[in-house]
């Protein structure tokens, strides 16, 4: 009864904190509709800057290209002194292999005046890269289409035209496999895909899309930091709630499990150590040099009206218990044998009722058992 209540009260916070944080990002299609979080109805569009902005593949071009540059402040100033250009838009990525790759945008007209709409600008290409599994994707928007080739460090994108008309052309210009399987995203699609490429992005990639100098008009800082300070106290509150109650149910669970796991293991050991004593007895028991040894052993007491009461061995020691007329005379056999090394009483001698008890332990000649 814990465990579900925590499992609802689990699933009901990650639902809210989803939904809380998926409101705040809206994106533009190539027509210039709004969508807000992962509805597929375009809205009305809104009359104040948005949190997040995710921009159309067909309002902009991208290039990549890398720098030997680890620190992200210095290629960041490498790359403002380059170009003043309010069109373009640099994304820089993790360092990866001695260089940092730099996503450019150049936005579009209609894209540029999106800028001044949104405190936080993302290119959909990059957002849809880290919400998609490794793959090759066909997306589609109203009456754009572009392909995108997902891989699990680089991706790369190219809009459908008169020379990239099929996906099949898209793969050979992107150098995607032939045989790769072809996935299609739709407006249906693109809203949960973005909304969830946004969280996965990262504040890394949100710094980058900040906009500072996008209208004439003073930014209103205090109301901005406002609503930031509110979304990150909500967002730490309820990832807060939700670790406490994550780790209280898997406490209670490991209280559960732990004596089925104990159990487990000591009958795993028991096993072991059968399974070792199986194989012990095996090699030496079901052995055919083995079993002679033993009838001739049992050939000499016969000859000297002896028996056995026990006899304990591992192949290489045999310990033997009996009762003979002349136990003194059944050891100088028993160690005249070929295969004993050495034959000794392990105890004294007793007589009793004319016959003698004993206990002889005999060494066996390694070469024998071969």
């Amino acid at each position: 009864m814990v465990a579900s209540t925590s499992t609802n009260t689990k699933i009901t916070l990650q639902h809210k904190l989803k939904r809380g944080l998926t409101s705040l990002v809206w994106r533009v299609n190539q027509q210039g509709q709004w969508f807000q979080g992962e509805s597929a109805t375009p809205s009305a569009a809104p009359k104040r800057r948005v949190a997040c902005l995710v921009v159309s593949r067909g309002l902009y071009q991208e290039v990549w290209q890398s720098y030997a540059i680890r620190s992200y402040k210095g290629l960041r100033k490498v790359l403002t002194q380059k170009t003043h250009d309010p069109s373009k838009q640099h994304y820089i990525g993790p360092w990866h292999d001695g260089q940092r790759r730099v996503l450019t945008i150049t936005l579009t007209d209609k894209g540029r005046a999106l800028l001044a709409k949104a405190l936080v600008v993302l290119p959909e290409s990059l957002v849809l890269s880290a919400a998609l599994n490794t793959g090759f994707y066909q997306v589609e928007s109203g009456e754009h289409c572009y392909f995108l080739f997902n891989q699990e460090n680089n991706w790369q994108t190219v809009v459908r035209s008169s020379m990239m008309r099929d996906s099949e052309r898209a793969q050979l210009a992107l150098g995607c496999p032939g045989a790769t399987h072809v996935h299609q995203l739709t407006d249906a699609d693109l809203g949960h895909s973005i909304s969830r490429g946004v969280t996965k992005l990262g504040s890394h990639y949100w710094r980058q899309g900040w906009q500072k100098h996008t209208s004439v008009k003073g930014f209103a800082w205090q109301p901005a930091l406002i609503v930031i300070a509110i979304v990150g106290s909500s967002y730490l509150a309820l990832s807060s709630g939700y670790l406490v109650l994550e780790r209280t149910w898997l406490k209670h669970k490991l209280e559960q499990i732990t004596p089925e796991v104990s159990e487990l293991l000591n009958l795993q050991s028991d096993l072991s150590r059968i399974s070792t004593n199986l194989g012990a007895l095996n090699q030496v028991y079901v052995n055919s040099a083995t079993i002679n040894q033993f009838w001739e052993i049992y050939a000499v007491f016969d000859t000297h009206n002896g028996s056995f009461t026990f006899m304990r061995g591992d192949g290489q020691q045999l310990s033997i218990g009996g009762e003979a007329e002349n136990a003194l005379e059944l050891l100088k056999k028993l160690h005249s044998l070929p295969q004993v090394e050495k034959a000794a009483f392990a105890s004294p001698v007793r007589g009793g009722s004319g016959k003698q008890r004993f206990r002889i332990d005999l060494t066996l000649q390694q070469g024998s058992r071969q």
